[in-house]
């Protein structure tokens, strides 16, 4: 018989995972000894903040760290990458490496920024937030990014969240359900930290676009008297409404005083005078590379009377992944098409070029971005009363 506790495994997992730590610290504490080539200037190593990045498959975590590398050449950080698989039976351990990610400025010498990965497969997964947690960098903010599915009641996600001072989904590997959930428990924590979507970030373009049919004192009135609202994602028929198209609406929804009520069951939307607002949702095809349910196009119509409205606007999303070829030029980036019409009056129609559509320009973006976005939580409390009737496209 063992002379072993029935605890022996367990802390024998614990020890090494504590192995695993110290060597990556060792590693980053080597990372930044003296070259040995004295004529070679010395990088400099810069670190304004913490950015955990967890995923649920190191696959997708192994995409996702060229865009965390492109972040950190611009926002100087230590990054800490963890894919968590606690459903993997075959391996319980906690495995790990680390590297510098540098980049040059114009005086010859490099700015490097600290990634560490780490994998932790089956119980391990259990220490996750604490084999992360040990490589936080004091006294600087923390953003946490969470991809794949949120569960406010994981013990990982509330360890992590509870240290955080920023919370960034990207509904893109989720639903908007996961925001408004995060956005819910958030709201009921002392001090929680501020959340934020990446697919909020992606619309920011449209709510400019949107806003500029009423830029003129002609057009202003008209916003508060909107009847018509036809908003396009790139889904299969009978798909519900995607996190992009939800936020929009929620946006719009918000900004122009609008409520929610049901009638025999269906989703009604009302402005403040009283009168409805007909919103409907359809279906595009997806072209390769662009993410599921992303917000194709929007059309409004305005004025007194529903049936003959006095404008008329449009903004369409030429779909497009947005890669760049071998040479480094896009050359199929976004374009946005802008219309309106006014009664008695010409069509003027704008091209938009957006760029080139990349995770790290969006995640940069939303760094850079305020913490705390009013705007942002409002739509998500209205997107939750949309996505509780289960708005579907045609």
């Amino acid at each position: 018989m063992s002379n072993f506790p029935s605890t022996a495994p367990s802390s024998l997992r614990q020890a090494a995972s504590a192995r695993v730590i110290a060597r990556l610290q060792n590693e980053l504490r080597d990372l930044w000894k003296p070259s040995e080539d004295s004529t070679a200037p010395p990088p400099t190593r810069v670190c304004t903040m913490n950015i955990e990045v967890v995923a649920p498959t190191t696959e997708l975590l192994e995409r996702y760290a060229p865009v965390i590398d492109e972040v950190t050449a611009s926002i100087p950080a230590r990054a800490i990458l963890a894919s968590i698989d606690p459903n993997t039976i075959t391996d319980n351990e906690i495995t790990g490496t680390t590297t510098a990610v540098c980049s040059s400025v114009e005086s010859g010498t490099k700015m490097c920024s600290e990634r560490i990965t780490l994998a932790c497969r089956g119980d391990a997964a259990a220490r996750a937030a604490s084999a992360i947690e040990a490589f936080l960098v004091p006294e600087i903010p923390t953003a946490l990014v969470w991809l794949g599915r949120v569960h406010v009641d994981d013990p990982i996600f509330e360890d992590l969240a509870t240290d955080a001072n920023r919370i960034i989904l990207d509904s893109e590997y989720t639903s908007i359900a996961s925001v408004i959930q995060v956005a819910a428990w958030a709201r009921q924590q002392h001090n929680a930290p501020d959340i934020a979507d990446l697919a909020w970030t992606r619309i920011a373009a449209w709510q400019e676009m949107l806003a500029r049919f009423f830029d003129d004192a002609e057009t202003l009135p008209l916003a508060s008297k909107i009847t018509r609202i036809v908003m396009k994602q790139a889904c299969e028929p009978g798909a519900r409404i995607g996190p992009e198209t939800a936020l929009m609406l929620g946006w719009i929804g918000t900004r122009l005083g609008w409520k929610t009520s049901r009638l025999a069951g269906a989703l009604r939307f009302k402005r403040p005078d009283g009168a409805n607002v007909t919103v409907e949702l359809s279906s595009v095809s997806r072209p390769k590379g662009v993410a599921p349910q992303a917000l194709a196009a929007l059309a409004i119509e305005a004025g007194d009377n529903p049936r003959k409205p006095v404008l008329r606007g449009s903004i369409e999303r030429e779909l497009a992944s947005g890669l760049a070829d071998l040479t480094g030029t896009t050359v199929d980036a976004d374009v946005m098409v802008w219309k309106c019409a006014k009664t008695g009056g010409a069509e003027i129609e704008q091209r938009i070029r957006l760029g080139a559509n990349k995770a790290a320009k969006w995640l940069e973006r939303t760094l850079h971005r305020p913490p705390r976005d009013i705007a942002f939580a409002e739509s998500v409390a209205f997107a939750e009363h949309i996505v509780e009737d289960g708005l579907t496209a045609t």
